[in-house]
């Protein structure tokens, strides 16, 4: 069977703390405020453009679905029904849909697509079509495609597909794993994790000439970067501390800075539009949860 899209996701099933001042000797940062607290769990949450709510998937694997949270309210609502689980959600631009990855058993391999929902009708389309396993989307700043990772040529690479459903072109080639691109905030380039180097680490592709770039190395793994709405920063969950905790670094260069500290883990952050507040998800209320955390400044 097909699965080891589950090799990213099961870094997610963890137990998860903080501590109020970086390892780094940055800026003590406030407590981190508990955003979800479903029986099911809330899983790699997303920011949406205008800062007012978080998407995420939402349940237990074997039924989950998209879910978004007005994060003032708190009132969570369920965007799709029947779901097997839902890896990554990607808000377009214009805040009115959601791009996510789901997928099911066919035949002997499991298979997983990129799908898109309305936020306001929930209508569901299917963007990719490949028998593959896709995965982690990112919607394009201009709307006009989404980056994904996809098995199809044989490992995981960096693919390019766009909106309105035609052809997909690959943009990373490499027999090691590519996955967790986020596009930068030009539309310039895409950052990711790769464990082409070993272990796993953040690199950076400009779009403009294919040239790549290590943003970090060192022991640890690194793992689904989130740019800042300036593009000067990039967060990611490193274990490189002995544990998986979140953490922030200049792009161009410069020490990093880690913002959350405990010997359990946190991960999959995502940074708000007003550059201020970082979510991720935790189970260090006894549940997988949505947590987000003020950014040290």
């Amino acid at each position: 069977m097909k699965n080891r899209l589950y090799g990213p996701l099961v870094l997610l099933v963890v137990v998860l703390a903080w501590s109020a001042t970086a390892a780094s000797g940055g800026p003590e940062t406030a407590a981190p405020v508990r955003i979800t607290s479903g029986p099911g769990g809330e899983f790699e949450p997303q920011w949406s453009p205008d800062g007012s709510k978080l998407s995420y998937g939402s349940g237990a694997m074997g039924d989950q679905n998209v879910a978004i949270i007005d994060v003032e309210t708190k009132e969570e609502t369920l965007l799709t029904e029947g779901l097997g689980f839902v890896h990554a959600t990607t808000w377009s631009p214009d805040g009115r849909r959601i791009a996510y990855v789901t997928g099911a058993q066919s035949g002997n391999d499991f298979v997983s697509h990129v799908f898109i929902v309305d936020v306001d009708s929930r209508e569901v389309e299917q963007l990719t079509r490949v028998e593959s396993i896709d995965g982690s989307p990112s919607w394009s700043p201009d709307g006009a495609s989404i980056v994904f990772p996809s098995e199809r040529s044989g490992a995981f690479n960096l693919w390019i597909q766009p909106v309105d459903g035609s052809e997909a072109a690959m943009v990373t080639d490499h027999p090691e794993l590519d996955h967790g691109p986020e596009w930068s905030p030009d539309g310039k380039a895409i950052a990711f994790h790769s464990r082409r180097s070993g272990s796993s680490s953040i690199w950076i592709l400009n779009l403009e000439d294919g040239v790549l770039t290590r943003v970090t190395d060192d022991e640890g793994n690194e793992q689904y970067p989130d740019w800042s709405p300036d593009g000067k920063y990039l967060a990611y969950d490193s274990d490189r501390s002995g544990n998986a905790d979140i953490w922030i670094q200049p792009v161009a260069g410069g020490e990093a800075t880690r913002i959350t500290d405990d010997p359990a883990m946190d991960v999959r952050p995502s940074w708000s539009p007003d550059g201020e507040t970082l979510a991720f998800s935790s189970d260090r209320a006894g549940g997988m949860d949505v947590w987000v955390v003020e950014v040290p400044r």
